[in-house]
């Protein structure tokens, strides 16, 4: 497995049969300039990383490619996420988007119906491949939809590896509103639906449960801890952080504040130790 990271070589590798950046992309999406794409890659297990939108999902996997000897995507899609990459499954805007999709029942249905698990495992791996950067065998992949389709995730790749990651949902549903005209108590509610649907599925065998608030006051430990449970090497160099995630800062006190004291009561999150 190589990287050929030359001007003359990309462009040879975008005009290969199935290696036009957008031509033959699913939903003309596009490769980014910068970034050097494995050539022929080889990937053999997965890491997906199951978080609702706004709980800090980017920046945790942005940390483990930075940290960790792992290939990743990127694409022309917001956060390149890898539910905007393929077409086996609707993103989660075809079932309301941020704040609405884990209440979707015809999400649910549509991934019942769509069982032969051997097929969908080669067709999604065929549409990600022009997008992984990175050498390693160990691909990792975060959308928020993942959260609510984890036993879905099991059949069609087996032996990955989930990390449900979770943010104060009072911190989430205020950060959501801007994307979502839902209301802050059904944007309460959909948390919980969510996480309840993760929590189902949970197994410690492949599971980890991983929490914003403690990433942002400890990284080291909770990098170390994932690493371990993911079995991950470091790398011998680091990817290099965003700009925008250069300085970590627990940042839910100021969302916590527009709910203006209301109390939820008790949902999943009491489980995961938020008292709402």
């Amino acid at each position: 497995m190589r990287l050929l990271t030359s001007p003359a070589a990309k462009k040879l590798i975008e005009l290969m049969p199935g290696r036009s950046t957008r031509k033959n992309s699913p939903n003309g999406i596009s490769r980014l300039k910068k970034e050097n794409y494995a050539y022929d890659p080889n990937i053999e297990s997965f890491v997906f990383i199951c978080g609702l939108h706004r709980s800090g999902t980017t920046l945790l996997e942005r940390m483990i490619v930075d940290r960790f000897d792992t290939s990743y995507l990127r694409a022309s899609v917001p956060e390149s996420e890898g539910q905007h990459m393929q077409t086996v499954f609707s993103p989660a805007r075809k079932f309301g988007g941020p704040g609405a999709f884990a209440f979707s029942q015809e999400m649910s249905e549509e991934l019942k119906n769509q069982v032969d698990y051997h097929a969908y495992r080669a067709q999604i791996l065929r549409e990600w491949r022009q997008f992984i950067v990175g050498t390693s065998p160990v691909l990792v992949e975060k959308s928020p939809p993942n959260l609510t389709k984890i036993w879905w995730l099991r059949r069609v790749f087996p032996g990955s590896r989930f990390i449900i990651f979770m943010r104060d949902p009072r911190a989430v549903s205020t950060a959501t509103q801007k994307l979502s005209q839902a209301s802050l108590p059904e944007l309460m509610k959909h948390w919980n639906v969510a996480y309840s649907q993760a929590d189902k599925d949970f197994r410690e065998s492949d599971c980890l449960i991983s929490r914003y608030e403690d990433l942002v006051d400890r990284p080291e430990d909770v990098l170390t801890r994932l690493g371990t449970f993911l079995s991950l090497k470091p790398r011998s160099e680091a990817v290099g952080l965003e700009t925008r995630f250069s300085q970590l800062s627990n940042t839910n006190a100021k969302y916590i504040e527009a709910h203006n004291g209301a109390v939820y009561g008790h949902g999943i999150w009491n489980k995961y130790g938020y008292v709402v």
